[in-house]
């Protein structure tokens, strides 16, 4: 298209088998694990990326676009026979922990949950107002971002250029203990009003049955319980001393990832010099995101993540927050 528009799609699909994992076995084998061999993954994607060039003058001002486009699906296809679930890393982080279950996504979050009726309503304890724990945990979220789409626009005018990056992840769940933190210790806008007392959204249960209560004809009894605002967010209800899934959210954000204003100087500036060429230029990185499921005030990053790039993903424990960057680069040769 005369240089003016360029497009690249790739789509992949790969197994793999013989998966390395420690497998938990039952305490009477002598045994608490077994590091063996497991089961099949699928990694399917589809990756684009798209370059456009609206206006393009070597003599003046060009504007270049390169957009990509990245959906990947890590499936955990089968496990070894007779086992249901892996679990692998540790779950210090609360109860939560990464799980392999098969025919679901390659590493979700596993941790405890609040006992519900068949309708989603949660139960609620009526000697005090707060949650009911359930028996077993459960799946609670998932880590895998839904898509990833980067967004580089390049201006550049007779030797100044400006390029900004841009990034947009949406999805991908985590488990953060520094939100849970933060609310629970009330220093956060939705905690300000510490006078009022709260009434959570429920019916009554019975915490030895984990069933409803129910009155003389059947019908279930909504609960009018009010508890402290305090309580709401400190005990078997929101925050510190909760399930783990109060403290789950969605990761989408929003990021400017880099801005960098360049400038090369013009040969005819550098004709009594040693150099050959020159350039310098003024770089910002994460300058600016958007978070728009964090909770109200929190200002909280979810890029960050407790253990790197490993499998475990979507688990932050009071990790160090992100940081913006500012840079500057003087570029010579001879």
């Amino acid at each position: 298209f005369k240089n003016l528009l360029g497009l690249d799609v790739t789509y992949y699909k790969r197994n793999s088998t013989d998966q390395i994992l420690p497998i938990s076995l039952a305490s009477e084998t002598g045994f608490t694990t077994l590091t063996t061999n497991f089961g099949v993954v699928s990694n399917e994607g589809v990756e684009i990326t798209a370059r456009i060039n609206p206006i393009s003058n070597p003599n003046g001002f060009s504007w270049n676009i390169i957009g990509t486009f990245t959906h990947n699906k890590n499936l955990v296809v089968e496990l070894e026979d007779g086992v249901d679930e892996i679990t692998f890393g540790f779950g210090f982080a609360g109860g939560i922990i990464p799980t392999h279950r098969a025919g679901q996504e390659y590493g979700l979050l596993r941790g405890s949950v609040d006992v519900r009726d068949d309708e989603g309503n949660l139960l609620i304890d009526p000697a005090n107002g707060g949650l009911i724990p359930a028996l077993e945990p459960a799946i609670i979220g998932n880590p895998n971002p839904d898509f990833i789409v980067g967004l580089t626009n390049t201006f550049s005018f007779k030797g100044i250029s400006l390029t900004g990056v841009f990034d947009w992840r949406q999805g991908g769940d985590f488990y953060s203990n520094t939100i849970l933190s933060l609310q629970g210790r009330g220093v956060l806008k939705s905690t300000e009003d510490r006078e009022m007392n709260r009434i959570i959204p429920g019916v009554y249960g019975d915490p030895n049955t984990l069933e409803p209560i129910r009155g003389e004809n059947g019908e279930k009894t909504v609960n009018t319980t009010s508890i402290e605002t305090n309580a709401l967010y400190f005990g078997q209800t929101f925050a510190i001393n909760a399930s783990d899934e109060w403290s789950v959210f969605d990761g989408t954000v929003y990021r400017l990832r880099e801005a960098t204003l360049a400038y090369d100087f013009p040969k005819s500036l550098l004709d009594k010099t040693p150099f050959g060429a020159a350039a310098i230029s003024f770089t910002g990185r994460n300058l600016w995101y958007s978070a728009p499921n964090m909770p109200e005030s929190t200002n909280f990053d979810p890029e960050v993540n407790q253990f790197g790039n490993t499998n475990q993903q979507g688990i932050e424990f009071s990790a160090t927050p992100t940081t913006k960057r500012y840079g500057v680069n003087l570029r010579v040769t001879f």
